[in-house]
């Protein structure tokens, strides 16, 4: 925990003013000049001492926040307690202080700094406050010291006490809205949506029968099975499995070897893959498609295929923490058959299709427009990509 006090322009201004009162009150002794300098006197050690009683122990903590993502505002709530028995807390500002490393996941290099404030806080008791951030880039963002600043009640000399409070979160890539329709073109191959699942149900295929039990559906029991000498049973049916998607994201060629036009931005480029791949995550899953996730190229685990909120989750987690200065694996992945689910294969400088089986979706980054709802809205996008099997003005577009 360090304390320093400042002096902001105010104060200086008013210290230069004391100084030369002072000065005259040397020189010639009157007993209004000795009373206004030991009144200015007076004000600035009030000043410091307020504010430094004020802020003597305080206690910051940050509340865990929730995982940010690019151009979205990520709330950071701070938990603030002041340790004097005497002083309140009193205009109190609380904000993020940069690493002194050079260290590319500092939250300075994601994003502006933001301020916290606390109006007033009684002796000991604790309030909360609020800052928000808006991330413009994807990654893991460590937060390292706290700053809590007062120059109440004069605004002269301020007092600020920092604390070291580290704490790491992700930022989620960028996403956007894909059409409906779109996702039904991707699921087209080699889907299987209506195949029955393990789960049973009073709707889908013949499963089998089984005895009646009380509450079960009177359509639901078979009158031409039933005999005289036996008690009634019910046709028993399996429900329907939700639609597959696997997602494979491209990354075997480092970023310094990929074959991209000249005047292209490489890193930007597999960012814009990156996004494009949670962006089909987000918008599938949302529908009701249970989706999976390989990453070509990095040593992370793959994600199978699950459907719901808690599974996007870890899907954006898992985009959101690949770094893409790590070493790349040249590596095939193995795809399963058609027939178990539809496979879109996310490239980021060319189409490769030794990845995937042959009912597999090639894309690029320039086929977002698209496939996004309002193409008008994705920043720094035009409308360059054809449909599918033709050539962009960069590079070839998206394939079946």
């Amino acid at each position: 925990m360090r304390y320093r006090y400042h002096l902001n322009l105010a104060g200086f201004l008013y210290l230069a003013v004391t100084l030369l009162v002072g000065f005259a009150a040397t020189i010639r002794p009157n007993n209004l000049l000795v009373w206004i300098f030991g009144l200015l006197l007076g004000l600035i050690v009030i000043s410091g001492l307020i504010s430094g009683g004020a802020l003597f122990r305080i206690s910051m903590r940050r509340l865990d926040p929730m995982n940010g993502r690019v151009d979205r505002p990520m709330v950071v709530r701070y938990a603030i307690q002041g340790g004097s028995r005497f002083f309140p807390l009193f205009d109190v500002r609380i904000r993020e202080v940069p690493s002194n490393r050079t260290d590319a996941s500092d939250w300075s290099k994601f994003t502006e700094s933001a301020f916290a404030w606390v109006m007033h806080a009684g002796p000991r008791e604790t309030v909360h406050a609020e800052a928000v951030f808006v991330p413009r880039r994807r990654g893991r963002m460590k937060f390292d010291r706290l700053e809590a600043r007062s120059s109440f009640p004069f605004g002269l000399i301020g007092k600020s006490v920092t604390v070291g409070r580290e704490l790491e979160t992700l930022v989620f890539p960028w996403t956007c809205r894909i059409r409906e329709t779109a996702i039904e073109e991707l699921l087209g191959g080699g889907i299987g949506g209506g195949r029955s699942g393990p789960g049973t149900g009073s709707i889908g295929e013949y499963a089998g029968l089984r005895e009646y039990q009380p509450g079960d559906s009177i359509r639901s029991v078979a009158w031409k099975r039933i005999r005289p000498d036996q008690s009634p049973v019910v046709i028993q049916r399996a429900m329907p499995s939700p639609p597959r998607l696997i997602l494979v994201l491209d990354l075997r060629r480092s970023t310094e070897r990929l074959r991209l036009v000249e005047g292209s931005d490489p890193r930007r480029r597999e960012e814009e893959a990156i996004s494009f791949a949670a962006s089909i995550a987000e918008t599938s899953i949302g529908l009701g498609v249970e989706v999976g996730l390989r990453i070509a190229g990095m040593p992370m685990p793959d994600l199978p295929m699950r459907g719901g909120r808690r599974h996007l989750g870890r899907l954006q987690a898992q985009l959101a923490a690949i770094d893409l200065d790590s070493e790349r694996l040249d590596s095939k992945i193995e795809i399963p058959t058609p027939n178990v689910a539809s496979v879109v294969v996310m490239h980021v400088d060319r189409v490769d299709p030794a990845l995937g089986h042959h009912g597999a979706w090639h894309l690029l980054p320039t086929n977002l427009p698209e496939f996004a709802e309002r193409p008008g809205e994705l920043p720094g996008r035009g409308g360059s990509a054809r449909n599918a099997g033709g050539e962009s003005a960069e590079d070839s577009g998206a394939a079946a």
